[in-house]
């Protein structure tokens, strides 16, 4: 009887409930974070997962139980992987799509930013009170969804803040300082910036306006041109390239600030600057998003071509994503979140 009633309770339909997915494996999720986030939310349904197998079958059942609201918590890539997980099945199923709530849980936190999130415990507590916001979702190269991505510098300092990342893990008096925002900049300033003044690193390169129509921006946000669909909007070097419907690339670094203002367009840095000059201004940069060297543009849709230069790091969410010479970027869906700011 109990066994039967336990079948008859996996299968009931979580309409109106809120699971709650989190990796098991992250170093923040420890045994203490795992009994706070039960009593925090006593009325949503957690899920610790301890391998993709595992996440890739919760998230399925999630999805085909019908749950109104996911619940998720991690790094930018983390986080994003299952938001893609569940559009998927979502789609696949033909079931509607639930809203997402995300737990400042990672080391970027970019996407948790945005929407506002504060102390995970916090927001686990009101979930009720988190109003709707919609995010727009990108598709890279025709497959991942994210939010942001770039090449370049920002590539390279990923993979270089990796590197100390895995060092810090060997010692563990220096893994929290190392991991924390201060970290990230010191392995940009302290290593990583000496390596580039070195190595210089720069692509010709051309961006194609493969959406509707875009736009040119001042640094103050002007509409400064309008491209047609087709129109090239950029063709000559770059050092960085950044796209993105969220302004953050984690720790409130505020480097594309025009993502979220006009929905159904993804802004796209282009910067050729020094480096000594980028990081002269690196601090204003990171509070207020303006960059004077930079050519911003919103678009819908572009395909950036490498022409010279060899091929270029990609980074996607976060997450290092190999060296490409064309890179395409497309609106994917707008999804509903729950936002607290």
């Amino acid at each position: 009887m109990l066994k039967r009633k336990a079948i008859q309770e996996a299968q009931r339909p979580r309409e109106g409930r809120t699971a709650v997915i989190l990796n098991a494996n992250a170093k923040r999720v420890n045994q203490g974070v795992k009994e706070r986030v039960k009593a925090a939310a006593p009325q949503a349904d957690i899920f610790f997962t301890e391998t993709l197998d595992q996440a890739a079958f919760i998230t399925r059942r999630i999805v085909d139980l019908g749950y109104s609201t996911v619940v998720t918590g991690g790094g930018d890539g983390t986080i994003v992987n299952t938001i893609d997980a569940v559009l998927n099945r979502a789609i696949e199923t033909g079931v509607e799509t639930p809203r997402f709530v995300i737990l400042k849980l990672g080391t970027g936190n970019g996407i948790a930013d945005h929407l506002g999130a504060r102390d995970y415990l916090t927001d686990l507590a009101e979930l009720d009170q988190a109003e709707p916001k919609s995010v727009d979702l990108l598709r890279v190269n025709g497959q991942r969804r994210a939010t942001f991505a770039g090449f370049g510098w920002d590539a390279f300092i990923l993979d270089r803040y990796q590197e100390i990342k895995k060092f810090s893990n060997r010692f563990r008096i220096f893994r929290w300082f190392l991991q924390s925002s201060v970290g990230y900049v010191l392995s940009a300033l302290g290593r990583t910036v000496p390596e580039l003044l070195i190595k210089r690193p720069r692509w010709k390169i051309r961006i194609t306006n493969t959406g509707g129509i875009g736009r040119r921006l001042s640094a103050d946000g002007r509409i400064l041109e309008r491209y047609a669909p087709g129109a090239v909007v950029y063709e000559g070097y770059s050092k960085l390239v950044c796209f993105g419907t969220t302004p953050y690339y984690g720790f409130k670094f505020n480097i594309m600030p025009f993502a979220a203002k006009t929905p159904g367009m993804f802004h796209l840095r282009c910067i050729d600057s020094s480096l000594l000059k980028a990081v002269k201004s690196f601090p204003t940069t990171w509070r207020t998003g303006r960059f004077e060297e930079a050519f911003d543009f919103q678009l819908s849709g572009c395909r950036v071509e490498v022409l010279d230069g060899g091929e270029v790091p990609l980074q996607i969410a976060g997450d290092a994503e190999g060296h490409h010479r064309q890179i395409d970027v497309e609106l994917s869906e707008a999804i509903e979140c729950g936002g607290f700011n």
